[in-house]
């Protein structure tokens, strides 16, 4: 509304100073006036009719129809507006295998074979003790069930988990918000080419700018959630059967060991006592001291009865 009286005063301005002189002045004002019109009225009108999400879904999906080189048609957005949820899923899988590599190779031919990409692995071994692998697939949303299945085949399943969001409000608001931003963008442009001041066309070009801000956005948005919705995603977990145990050592290694751990406590006992007996050699005086004076003490106590 701003860009649209700021046209409006451009025009009058120019009707005014060149009425004058021009005579084709007058003609090119109403020209303004009525680009700043159409803004106008873009701007009070309603924000989106089911005929024009129907137009624009099935333009966009006309053009992705001709991206023929992607092994998963994306989805029908015309199935939006008709009322068809479009879903993004994410599944958990926990499984109890016997072999690690052998899971995790087999998991990878299944991921192949269903057109999925592994987009995280993590293989943890502790010690040799315990042994884990951790995936992160993605896969096109209709083989998602069947690769599920054929994983499931693997081990033994602990854990298993699905969730899906529906975004289909949040598809048609953005490409709602999308048509009326672009019909905006094409109105501040015919303003942009008949206002004569600077200053007019510096603040209809800060307002294009925002406005094409905001159709990057909303179109990064609307994508991403398309992909969400084309592609699953499954996080899987590989746990070994039974977990391996170390190898015990050789009988001459153990009796080795324990000879020299004897051998070290000997050696430790005879050092605490040669330190015992340096530590009294030091404080002889003063235990000679305390037992003289203990003598002494005992000898009186046994006299004064006698006496």
């Amino acid at each position: 509304m701003a860009v649209a009286s700021l046209a409006s005063c451009a025009a009058a301005n120019e009707f005014s100073g060149d009425v004058s002189s021009k005579v084709s002045a007058p003609v090119e004002s109403t020209e303004v006036a009525g680009s700043a019109n159409i803004l106008v009225s873009q701007d009070a009108a309603p924000a989106v009719t089911a005929q024009g999400i129907a137009e624009a879904d099935s333009e966009a999906a006309d053009s992705r129809a001709a991206d023929s080189g992607s092994p998963v048609e994306p989805p029908n957005d015309s199935a939006v507006t008709a009322g068809q949820p479009q879903l993004i899923k994410r599944a958990q899988l926990s499984l109890v295998v016997d072999s690690i590599d052998d899971g995790l190779k087999s998991a990878s031919q299944l991921i192949r074979a269903q057109q999925g990409d592994i987009l995280d692995l993590q293989d943890n071994q502790i010690e040799a003790i315990h042994r884990t692998a951790y995936l992160r697939i993605r896969v096109p949303q209709a083989n998602l069930d069947p690769l599920l299945a054929a994983l499931g085949e693997l081990g033994t399943v602990q854990q298993q988990g699905l969730s899906a969001e529906d975004v289909s409000t949040q598809i048609v608001d953005a490409r709602a918000r999308l048509r009326n931003l672009r019909k905006s963008e094409e109105s501040l442009l015919k303003i942009m080419e008949r206002s004569g001041e600077i200053s007019h066309v510096l603040e209809v070009s800060r307002e294009l700018g925002r406005v094409r801000e905001q159709i990057e956005q909303i179109d990064a948005r609307v994508q991403n959630l398309q992909t969400q919705v084309r592609y699953s995603t499954v996080d899987l977990t590989l746990a070994a059967a039974v977990a391996s145990q170390p190898m015990g050592r050789p009988l001459g290694e153990t009796i080795g060991a324990t000879w020299g751990n004897a051998t070290q406590s000997v050696g430790d006992l005879t050092v605490g006592l040669m330190q015992i007996g340096v530590w009294l050699l030091a404080y002889s005086p003063y235990l000679l001291i305390v037992a003289i004076a203990g003598v002494l003490g005992y000898r009186s106590l046994r006299r004064r009865p006698s006496a």
